[in-house]
This record gives structure tokens, C-alpha cells and sequence, in this order.
């Protein structure tokens, strides 16, 4: 299985959200690590709920001081292969694992499989312009190209938002920045933009979204909230009253980005 590391503060809706996309859509694919962290206790309540349903798929760790620490302990050295999600993550669509660990194997310069691009992601939402794919090769329903002469998202290996990579990499990559929280981590994280290893990979369509529907860090003012915005109280107190987030009633249709706001429907 692919070791898996969920980030999560204050949003348990979209972390039960992501958590049943991928029992749906990626059964038996991750071992499933969340490290959460709740500014008030009505935030905590929704965690709490969401332990109750998934503690039997899900190794729940509340965040320490010590974020660094809380994710080196979690990327395990005997895993193969190892992934980061955030919770507004969702797998929308199924996938063939095993595509995934013949693509990283089978070529050394493969740095990471992301399951956040594919040729329908040609717009950059978090830069507000198209993103420009080119000189990349097919094989046995694979894309594979050269991250280091893109830009935008096809350039940008170093996601902690569904890009798979070999656990030594990313856990000697990892050993070597500091971070206080998951968007520290990813920024930290592109000190190594000229990593030996060149190619990225992706099926040819992806099969993962980020939903930036709100905003939960206070690191970086990311685009957000600008046609679906989920004001993440409402989404909390909908959720402890009995309200979730209805997977199949989301349009996933028309995927362009890997960053794409989608209307949230409940039941």
C-alpha cells in the first residue's frame, strides 16, 4: 500500500469528504495517516465525529508543536512509495495502482506520480491563466514529461496535494527543510527545484481535484472561495448536525485544473 499523509485543520467535513472518496474510489490503495489540528472545540467535535466513523481505516494523530516530528513519524522508511493530501482533496474518479508503481519503477528519472494532472488540466487556478503541457510521451495509458523545462503546474513536482514519490526521496527531502505547518512544508520543499530526477508522470486524465472552496492557513493568501465559497463554520455545524458533503452529487464533469472550486451539495 502507499503510505498516505492527510493535513487537516478545522474543515472535518472536507476531511470526511476526501476520507469516503478514496474508500470509493481508491479502495486497498493507501495506508491512511491524518495529522489534524482544530482552533476551538467546535472544530474538535467535527474531528471527533470524523474518528468515530473512519478509525478503523484511518491512523488519526492530533498536530504537536512539533509538526515536523509529527510528519517524519509518519513517513514510514518501509513503505515504497509515500503521498501527502490535503483535506480539500477528492479522488473523483478510480485509478490503476499498479500503472502508478510501474510508472515510478521502471524509469529512475520519474521523480513523482501525480494524480492531480492529466491533459484536462490545462488552466492554473492559483495563477489565474492557462497552463501550457507540451513535449510529453504516452505509454500504456501513462504521460510522462519533463517537469524541469514547464511551468505552472506541470512544472511544480514538489505538491503536497496527490504526488506520489518514493519514500527515500521524499523522506531525505523532507529531513532537510523546516516547516510549522503543511504550507510552510511545501514551500520549504522547493529549495530542491533542481532535483536530479526530470520527469514527472500522469494518467492521461486526472483522477484527483483540490477544491479550494475556503481557506484554512494563515501562511500564504491563496485564491479562494471565488464562485463556491464554504465558509468552514457553516460547513462544521452542518456536519456535527447530522449534514455531510454528498460525493455523487458533485459535477465532476468538467475537470480543467488541478485546483478547481466545486459546488457542495449535502445530504
Amino acid at each position: 500500500m502507499i503510505n498516505a499523509i492527510i493535513f487537516s485543520k478545522d474543515r472535518a467535513a472536507q476531511l470526511r469528504l476526501l476520507i469516503y472518496s478514496i474508500q470509493k474510489n481508491a479502495p486497498h490503495v493507501f495506508n491512511l495517516n491524518v495529522i489534524y489540528t482544530s482552533s476551538n472545540e467546535e472544530f474538535n467535535k467535527g474531528y471527533e465525529k470524523v474518528k468515530e466513523e473512519f478509525s478503523s481505516v484511518c491512523n488519526f494523530v492530533e498536530q504537536t508543536d512539533n509538526f515536523k516530528g509529527d510528519v517524519l513519524n509518519l513517513l514510514d522508511s518501509d513503505s515504497e512509495l509515500s503521498c501527502f493530501f490535503t483535506d480539500d482533496d477528492i479522488i473523483y474518479k478510480s485509478f490503476d495502482v499498479e500503472s502508478v508503481k510501474n510508472s515510478i519503477n521502471a524509469d529512475e528519472d520519474v521523480f513523482c506520480f501525480s494524480l492531480r494532472l492529466g491533459k484536462n488540466t490545462n488552466f492554473c487556478y492559483a495563477m489565474n491563466t492557462p497552463n501550457v503541457f507540451r513535449d510529453y510521451t504516452e505509454s500504456e495509458g501513462v504521460l510522462s514529461w519533463d517537469w524541469s523545462v514547464h511551468y505552472l503546474d506541470f512544472g511544480y513536482p514538489l505538491s503536497v496535494d496527490g504526488h506520489i514519490f518514493k519514500t527515500k526521496d521524499i523522506l531525505k527531502l523532507t529531513k532537510k527543510v523546516g516547516f510549522t505547518n503543511p504550507n510552510t512544508f511545501e514551500a520549504a520543499l522547493q529549495i530542491f527545484e533542481s532535483f536530479p530526477k526530470n520527469k514527472m508522470a500522469s494518467f492521461p486524465e486526472s483522477v484527483l481535484v483540490n477544491t479550494p472552496n475556503n481557506i484554512v492557513n494563515t501562511s500564504f493568501a491563496n485564491r479562494n472561495g471565488l464562485t463556491h465559497g464554504a465558509d468552514v463554520r457553516e460547513l462544521n455545524k452542518n456536519y456535527l448536525n447530522g449534514s455531510i458533503i454528498d460525493l455523487e452529487s458533485m459535477d465532476f464533469y468538467n475537470i480543467v485544473g488541478c485546483h478547481q472550486e466545486i459546488e457542495f451539495k449535502y445530504k
